[in-house]
């Protein structure tokens, strides 16, 4: 019999909408709806079948600091929640770092860019349209991605082996894009040649113009190669940043510019004998940008105390907020931000004739007028870029049509002309008023690329900003929070698999909800893959123990014997499968793959190779030759410790008994952990066409110096290792407050506890019926004593209690040691297959 309902007042639901978790709420629920709500043990059930068919359908695995889920069986997955979709899909990936816990995370997901999602109202930068298939720790740094993504190489797998009917781009902040491209250090502003991802020039290249005149009719082909591109089958063409960082950078550039040129004006004043000065014109330009709401009314321009100014650092609501004009009939109220700032002079126009043609110039130019003009263009060229261009209807009788083929998609001709006389103003002017030299790649994007994005690509440029990626990596953030203990809740499973599960788990119940077949259809999907999830399983175990069974293996080893003999058994099982990959006895490789996968940081001068005298650069093209990688310099902690391996070659030189005169690239690795050996280890690699043992190539002294230096935890004891807060440690146990029927059991346990332990004192011989009389005089004493004498017995009790449960959990984890291990146990490796994992 349930019991009868009560109505809740208002008052009821706020209190317990105020003082409850996502749990207790639910718990607070079902107290108030006995007999409506299912059950927790039911909740609990629904949960871990969840959990269940989330492991079986997307097969998370294990990245070097992370997780990654089966982005094809996610995709089968998405077909079920977008039925609608049609012959040809779009996908766009993208990646994002942020601060989560106190740590770097990096997040991959990919979202859908299909027109079907427009038509059905679905917003593309919806965060809960973006689906992350890798998680993991640290920043988006170049050594990190390839950590974590190109080792397992799912991804580039992924893509490759898709229909053609699936088109693929990339997506995300410059950063993230630079990372993915280039492995070598190539791309960057202050190099000549990297400022440009999709064509291959140099600097001097910025100020040229076509024969009329034009910096548009260029037309800049897109044809630059990345040897070390991350994604290899995404074209470069499919390689689109977000212009939302476009517009931000290209703001920050423009108010640093104007600050400068503050500086060089308030100088000629000064010179002049005006009232006018620097502070008048910072506070006019600060004036203006708080009357926006610019950081809340708190905007400030800092001088350092040399004179020089910080550079403006913004973000993109602060940066639309300065470039946007005024709203009409409001221009009293939000003047422009340069106001005040520059003057009204005449400037001399150079510009060509077929320029001033083109660009409609009539009439005088002054300062003002021309930063005007700038800020206007460049606001324009974003303006058109992140509206979504308007699709025109065919045939009218379909009126209402939810088919793309049926509407006319992209930019239309007028938007087209008007971008490319925006970008031609802003180029023209820009370069009168500042010189070329300060044009910085995201400001030539919008010159260069903009007008041919807009006519090449099928998906309009604003849905690739990577706005709702960033709100979804920030509702990561939050879930880390709500649904783990502190500082990375390391008492429980890793938060990056709880945001896979999560996503999973919102994803059936969208699904579940769906119209149409499309429900019953994913259910059989999910049973179906399900079912063969658990028979893979059980064909492992048993192929594992008949492999460990044929080694020698013993089930319940007794005797130091058999556990030697268990161990050998491991490592001839690992030594196995590490010959099915193709690794000999002899651990000889070909030529060319040699050095595959390691990567070498030079420093110091390079000894003779036999007769030949050898310099850095020879020495790369070495390493190249046989398949490995160089690197200027060790990874530091702010860019993302990566847990490959880095062989540091020195000259014994460098390695001498004062620690203080060694290079700080070997104490970095030092502390790192990276392998600090002679040049010769890479000589006698290369003549004897094997890896050699390191430890006989450390340089002398090499042992004193580690100790003096502090090493750094690795990735796993950074991010995996179970360890309790230092607040816990300092606070000690958590005393829980007990019932009232616990505390009797408690006080009757420390009773009879009381009696044992007084009994032995006494040490007579007693019978039966003696011994518990007695036994029953002591628990009645015990209840008599004073409570400081009971708390006393009760710690001993305690004490005693913890020393058996200890006792308990070392048996157990014996035990555990003795049986057979898990499908996934990683197998200690032989030092003949040193570093291959076990694959089953």
């Amino acid at each position: 019999m349930y019991r009868t309902l009560h109505p809740m007042l208002s008052r009821d639901i706020i209190h317990i909408r105020e003082n409850s978790s996502g749990t207790r709420l639910m718990d607070n629920m079902r107290k108030c709806l006995p007999g409506i709500m299912p059950s927790k043990l039911q909740e609990q059930r629904a949960l871990g079948k969840l959990v269940q068919e989330f492991v079986a359908v997307l097969l998370p695995r294990r990245t070097s600091t992370g997780w990654y889920v089966d982005p094809s069986r996610l995709l089968e997955v998405l077909m079920y929640k977008y039925p609608f979709l049609e012959e040809k899909i779009h996908i766009r990936l993208q990646g994002d770092a942020r601060k989560i816990g106190g740590r770097h995370h990096t997040y991959i997901g990919v979202s859908l860019l299909n027109h079907e999602c427009k038509l059905r109202g679905l917003s593309y930068q919806n965060p809960k349209e973006v689906y992350p298939i890798s998680l993991f720790y640290e920043s988006d740094s170049r050594d990190n991605l390839e950590e974590n993504l190109e080792k397992q190489n799912f991804i580039e797998k992924w893509i490759a082996g898709s229909s053609p009917e699936t088109v693929f781009y990339l997506g995300g902040d410059h950063m993230f894009i630079q990372a993915c491209l280039d492995g070598s250090n190539v791309l960057g502003p202050l190099t000549n040649t990297g400022w440009n991802l999709y064509h291959e020039c140099d600097k001097e290249q910025k100020k040229e113009v076509a024969q009329s005149g034009l910096r548009t009719d260029l037309n800049l082909p897109i044809d630059r190669v990345h040897p070390d591109f991350l994604f290899k089958s995404i074209p470069l063409g499919h390689v689109i940043p977000c212009i939302l960082h476009w517009i931000t950078r290209c703001v920050e550039k423009l108010m640093n510019l104007e600050i400068e040129n503050m500086i060089s004006q308030s100088n000629k004043l000064a010179q002049s004998s005006s009232h006018f000065g620097l502070e008048d014109l910072v506070r006019n330009m600060r004036a203006n940008v708080n009357k926006r709401g610019v950081r809340h009314g708190t905007f400030r321009i800092i001088f350092e105390k040399n004179g020089h100014p910080e550079r403006i650092s913004l973000n993109k609501d602060h940066a639309l907020v300065i470039i946007s004009p005024p709203p009409s009939g409001r221009e009293a109220d939000y003047p422009h931000v340069l106001n005040n700032v520059v003057s009204h002079t005449k400037i001399s126009n150079t510009l060509p004739d077929t320029v001033k043609k083109f660009l409609n110039f009539e009439g005088e130019l002054t300062e003002f007028s021309c930063v005007a003009m700038i800020w206007e263009s460049l606001y324009n060229l974003f303006k058109i870029l992140q509206k979504e261009p308007t699709h025109d209807l065919i045939d009218t009788e379909k009126e209402g049509s939810l088919r793309p083929f049926d509407y006319l998609w992209g930019y239309s001709e007028n938007q087209k002309r008007e971008y490319k006389f925006h970008a031609e103003r802003l180029y023209q002017l820009f370069c009168l008023r500042y010189s070329w030299t300060n044009l910085t790649p995201y400001l030539m994007k919008f010159i260069d690329y903009g007008l041919h994005f807009m006519t090449t690509l099928e998906i309009p440029l604003c849905r690739f900003s990577t706005e709702g990626g960033a709100h979804r990596n920030y509702d990561h953030n939050c879930f880390y929070y709500q649904h783990t203990t502190r500082h990375g809740g390391r008492g429980r499973y890793d938060p990056n698999f709880a945001i896979f599960s999560s996503m999973w788990k919102r994803l059936s119940f969208e699904i579940s909800r769906g119209e149409g077949n499309a429900s019953e259809a994913y259910l059989a999907y999910v049973e179906r893959h399900t079912a063969a999830h658990k028979i893979q399983m059980a064909f492992r175990k048993y192929t594992v123990k008949a492999k460990l069974k044929k080694n020698g293996w013993v089930d319940h080893p007794s005797t130091d014997q058999e556990k030697n003999a268990n161990l050998k058994s491991l490592s001839l099982l690992s030594t196995e499968m590490c010959d099915t990959t193709g690794i000999g006895d002899s651990g000889k490789l070909q030529s060319s793959e040699l050095l595959s996968g390691k990567s070498f940081i030079l420093t110091g001068t390079v000894p003779k190779f036999g007769t030949k005298k050898m310099t850095h650069q020879t020495v790369t093209k070495l390493i190249e030759s046989y398949g490995g990688k160089t690197r200027k310099g060790t990874p530091g902690v702010s860019k993302g410790r990566s847990t490959k391996k880095y062989y540091v070659l020195v000259n014994d030189q460098h390695v001498t008994k004062d620690s203080s005169k060694i290079p700080s690239v070997i104490k970095h690795a030092l502390s790192v952990g990276y392998p600090v050996v002679h040049y010769t280890f890479l000589f006698d690699t290369v003549e004897q066409k094997s890896i050699q043992d390191c430890s006989r190539y450390i340089p002398p002294y090499l042992e004193n110096i580690k100790k003096r230096i502090c090493t750094q935890p690795t990735l796993h004891q950074l991010h995996f290792k179970k360890c309790p807060r230092m607040i816990t440690l300092l606070k000690g146990p958590r005393k829980r407050k007990l019932k009232p029927e616990q505390e009797k059991k408690v006080s009757k346990n420390v009773a009879v506890f009381y009696a044992l332990l007084k009994r032995k004192e006494h040490r007579k011989c007693f019978t039966f019926s003696e011994s518990a009389k007695f036994f029953g005089q002591l628990t009645k004493e015990y209840t008599q004593l004073p409570s400081n004498e009971k708390e006393k017995y009760c710690r001993m009790w305690e004490r005693q209690k913890n020393e058996k449960s200890i006792q308990a959990r070392r048996l157990a984890e014996l035990k555990r040691y003795n049986t057979l291990p898990r499908p996934n146990y990683t197998v200690p490796c032989s030092p003949v297959a040193e570093g291959v994992p076990c694959a089953f």
